[in-house]
């Protein structure tokens, strides 16, 4: 009976040092490349950003970057479409859409 008790308490132990190598490895790895929602609003704007150039948008006037049409979302202008420069946050130049 304590041979067995033994042998679980040695699996325990090695499921436990696994488990936190694993853990390790996914902190790390998340550290790099960032999590879901990261990686997919990296991809929605890099789509917006490609899309922008072939929709003829408006050069931004500060940094001559492709503008990007966006929707504000409060404010006294909210719901209301605007022209933002695909650099934000570098760049903060908007243009009235006419």
């Amino acid at each position: 009976m304590s041979t067995v008790a033994n042998a679980l308490i040695i699996i325990c132990g090695r499921l436990t040092t696994m488990l936190c190598k694993q853990l390790s490895a996914q902190l790390n790895s998340f550290k790099e490349t960032g999590g879901f929602t990261e990686n997919m609003t990296k991809e929605r704007l890099d789509t917006l950003k490609q899309n922008a150039v072939y929709d003829n948008s408006p050069s931004c006037p500060k940094c001559g970057k492709p503008m990007l049409k966006r929707t504000a979302k409060k404010g006294i202008n909210s719901g209301n479409q605007f022209w933002s420069c695909s650099d934000y946050p570098k760049c903060t130049a908007t243009l009235p859409i006419k």
